[in-house]
This record gives structure tokens, sequence and C-alpha cells, in this order.
């Protein structure tokens, strides 16, 4: 029989070792309860007398507050000063991505219609401009197109993870050009960018990713329960649209693949799972 002192769980009680993993994720969780109320009273409440400049302030700020509570220390890299509406295009890994890419700028995502479902930030998603795409249908991406011209010639951003999916961050899809059409009618540049998550010791970390079976609620046990992470996010040169939109999604997909370090080996063929290299890029 084990020991008073054993580091293991023992006929289900908690013991020393997981004590401390326990209380972080009790009271991230907790706080983050707190948030996501302290969300939809704002949206459902105060958005409506509020400017759109004072929404997009507010949300940029909630996000950042999102990812404190969480434990996230974001490192943003300078974001393009552009006059007008632009298309931003980026990895993606996981749910987190939305609020590091907020904290650094306010943009409409391009999601799936899955993400509408889900409870409270379904919601919430929506209520703060997030567009809706349900995926193999032609017809919603000629809606989807039309939303996002309308956006950009508003003078926004837009988001799409041209991926089509999630990866565990150590390596990319090639990226779908569909939705970069909008972009190439209205003639507003394309600004790639890049992010990952890195532990509080500068190395890679699997608990973001988002990725096969993890259910959204095992994805909050994941994070909430690691020490810390460290998000980071940086932004390429604007790209000119001046090319077919297979063109541009190629030149999308070098500078992003350029701002993580990866080699043309870790870009895998679209609806195929990403290569992962022996050792994640610095």
């Amino acid at each position: 029989m084990p020991a008073a002192s054993s580091l293991e769980t023992y006929n289900g009680r908690v013991t020393a070792a997981r004590l401390p993993v326990l209380v972080r994720r009790t009271r991230r969780l907790a706080l983050l309860a707190l948030l996501l109320a302290w969300g939809v009273t704002l949206v459902a409440l105060a958005f409506p007398f509020m400017s759109r400049t004072a929404r997009d302030r507010t949300i940029m700020r909630w996000s950042r507050r999102l990812l404190a509570v969480l434990g996230i220390r974001a490192k943003i890299g300078a974001v393009p000063q552009l006059p007008a509406g632009a298309l931003l295009v980026c990895n993606h890994v996981s749910w987190l991505d939305i609020y590091l890419i907020h904290a650094a700028q306010r943009v409409h995502f391009v999601s799936k219609s899955e993400v509408r479902a889900w409870p409270v930030a379904g919601w919430l998603a929506h209520k703060t401009g997030t567009l809706f795409l349900e995926r193999g249908r032609r017809a919603d991406t000629a809606r989807v197109n039309a939303e996002m011209r309308a956006l950009m010639q508003a003078g926004a951003w837009v988001a799409v993870f041209p991926e089509g999916t999630t990866s565990d961050g150590r390596g990319l899809r090639r990226f779908l050009p569909s939705l970069l059409q909008p972009a190439v009618e209205l003639q507003c540049p394309i600004v790639p960018a890049a992010l990952r998550y890195r532990t509080l010791a500068g190395e890679y970390s699997a608990a973001p990713a988002y990725v096969e079976h993890v259910s959204l609620w095992q994805s909050f046990l994941q994070i909430t329960g690691e020490p810390g992470l460290v998000a980071e996010l940086h932004f390429g040169e604007p790209i000119a649209p001046d090319r077919h939109r297979r063109e541009l999604a190629a030149a999308a997909e070098q500078a992003v693949a350029g701002l993580l370090g990866l080699r043309p080996a870790d870009v895998s063929p679209a609806g195929t799972a990403p290569q992962t290299p022996a050792d994640p890029p610095a």
C-alpha cells in the first residue's frame, strides 16, 4: 500500500502533486465564468448604445483580459498600419487564436457554422461580428464573400484561417484560396500573420491545440491546468492583391510559413495532417 506521502492518486483521492493543478484550474475556470458573464452583459445591454469605435475597443480589452485570466502572456508584434480595410490570413491552432488576434487588432472572423451553436461563446461571437460559413456549400461561400466585401469596403478588417481547420501548431496546411476572392475584387491588401504557443520556458506547447477528438471542455481543462503559456503573434508585410487568388493563397502561405520558421517539407497538402518537424521552430 502506498505511503501517506505518495504523490499519486490513490483510491480516487487527490494527492499533493495534483493539488496545485486543481487549484489553478478551478480558480481560472471560475474567473473565466465571471468574465463570460460580464461579456454577455456588455454585449446585451451596453453594445446597442456604443459607437463602433467604442465596441471595437471593448472587444479588444475583453480579449486581453481573457488571455490574462487563462494565464496566457501575449507577445504581439507590430500591426501593419493601413488606411482602409484588409484581409488577415493566419495559421489556425486553437479557439484561443480569435482572442489573441483580437488583443492586437479588431477584425471580423469567418468561422465554421458549428461555432454558432457553442453555448455562450457562439452567441458572443455572433453578436461581436463573426461571419459563419457552412462549409461545403458553394452558395454559402458566395454569401459570406459578399458580407466580407461589405465589411472591407466600410474599412474593417476581416480575418480568415485559410488552412480550413486547426493543426497542432508545428506544421502548416496548404492555404485554400476561395475566401481570398473579396480582397481581389476590392483590391484590399492581404496581411499574413502567424501565431504559436509556448510554455513559460519557451518550448513548444500542445496544450492549446484544438484538434481531432479534443472537446471544448477538454480544451479548457488542458489550458487552465498549465502553469502558464506564452502566445506569440507576428504580422508580415501586406501582400498586394494583384494576382489570381490561387497565387495569392500560395504567397500568403509562404509568408506565414516564413514567420513560423517552417521548411517547405512542413507544409502539408490541403486536407491532410501537417507534418511534425523533429524540432519545433524557435
